[in-house]
């Protein structure tokens, strides 16, 4: 299986597969009551933060493990998956902008989600850079888990101006769960997949 998604044609299907599949979901996926059709552009922004945030807490896993174990190997897992985590996020980041300015009116950076999660992907990225040096790799496995204390802790703190209280879990429509669940998962796949061509390039 690996074997194939590692092969040029395998992920062409693949990701052509995965590209199909999340725009049908997001054309299906239910309008919201009060943002309409402006709903499609919160799914792709909040699939996007999603995967990104499960893959600096894959990180953040393996680099517990490499703390206890000073895994070299896993590290490089950790590395491949932490500068996908980066892009999912950083692209999370870029449409939350879209989604800003179709349902808000505009882009508003200054406001605290916004401030916080640009300070999350700057350490993040401070984080991935400081792994390719050759230093102690039990080291690398400690910032991966710093990494996502940092965010635990910016998400607990950071006040909601703008931004709606877990808009999914309290969303009384079990079709809009279920559609930012679906978007997730793709988008989740997706990165699992760009983490197993990029490590199968390199062995």
């Amino acid at each position: 299986m690996l074997t194939f998604l590692r092969s040029p044609a395998g992920l062409v299907r693949g990701f052509t597969l995965l590209a199909v599949a999340v725009a049908a979901l997001l054309w299906l996926a239910p309008a919201e009551r009060t943002l309409g059709t402006g709903m499609r552009s919160v799914y792709l922004h909040v699939g996007l933060i999603w995967a990104g945030i499960a893959g600096f807490t894959v990180a953040g896993l393996l680099g517990l493990w490499i703390v206890l174990w000073d895994d070299a190997r896993l590290e490089r897992w950790a590395q491949i998956i932490g500068w996908v985590a980066c892009a999912f996020f950083a692209a999370g980041f870029l449409s939350s902008m879209l989604a800003s300015s179709i349902n808000w009116g505009g882009v508003f950076l200054a406001e605290p989600r916004n401030v916080s999660a640009l300070m999350v992907l700057s350490v993040a990225l401070i984080v991935q850079i400081w792994g390719s040096w050759p230093v102690w790799t039990r080291l690398k496995g400690a910032l991966r888990v710093a990494l996502v204390a940092i965010f635990t802790w910016s998400n607990l703190t950071t006040p909601l101006v703008l931004h709606p209280q877990n808009p999914i879990r309290t969303s009384t429509s079990t079709a809009i769960q279920y559609a930012f669940l679906g978007i997730f998962l793709i988008f989740f796949l997706a990165g699992a997949l760009v983490v197993i061509a990029v490590r199968g390039e390199g062995e």
